[in-house]
């Protein structure tokens, strides 16, 4: 599943991860500020590979599969990723995450990006609430979150371990009923 949305700021495109992006993906996850806030195992561009491999089988709109990932394209170029984790077929639950390489943070990127998802996401699939979880201090995340539709849920106290200390998160989610609400834009 291609995306593309046009604004007077950038061309936003999504495009399926497919193995030849890990390298890409390699890169993106060893920047300092894609990993300041994440707990990003460390994954070797064969592991990348064939873990996107292994993703080549889903289908979202057919309600198969647990694990999507695209590329967020801006003007042509490659810039970041989005990552779907359906948690449960059944209850129409998933969880989502995004990184944008450092040069592309604070431009507008990602919440188009992320709301291009959720429009195909909610209008194709039975998934009914998407969830993201971000660490307490990243304000930048939060922000996007917020700009997007997402509500705060609630805190996650000692969510995951982040280098030698143990990391609160916020819990965000929203709804197709939510989303389906918003101004489109």
């Amino acid at each position: 599943m291609e995306l593309e949305r046009r604004s007077p700021l950038h061309r936003i495109a999504l495009r399926p991860a497919t193995p030849a992006d890990a390298d890409l993906l390699h890169a993106w996850r060893g920047e300092a500020s894609v990993a300041r806030y994440q707990p990003l195992g460390r994954l070797t561009r064969g592991q990348l590979r064939a873990e996107l491999a292994a993703q080549q089988s889903a289908s979202l709109e057919d309600g198969r599969g647990e694990k999507f990932q695209w590329i967020v394209v801006c003007e042509d170029e490659p810039v970041g990723w989005i990552t779907l984790v359906v948690t449960n077929w059944e209850h129409g639950l998933a969880e989502i995450g995004y990184a944008l390489t450092t040069e592309r943070q604070r431009r507008g990127i990602t919440p188009q990006a992320l709301h291009l998802l959720l429009a195909d996401v909610f209008m194709n699939t039975s998934l009914e609430r998407v969830e993201a979880r971000c660490a307490i201090e990243n304000e930048g995340s939060r922000k996007v979150l917020e700009a997007v539709g997402f509500q705060r849920e609630g805190v996650l106290r000692s969510y995951f371990q982040l280098g030698e200390r143990r990391v609160d998160n916020y819990l965000y989610a929203i709804l197709r009923a939510d989303f389906l609400r918003l101004p489109q834009p």
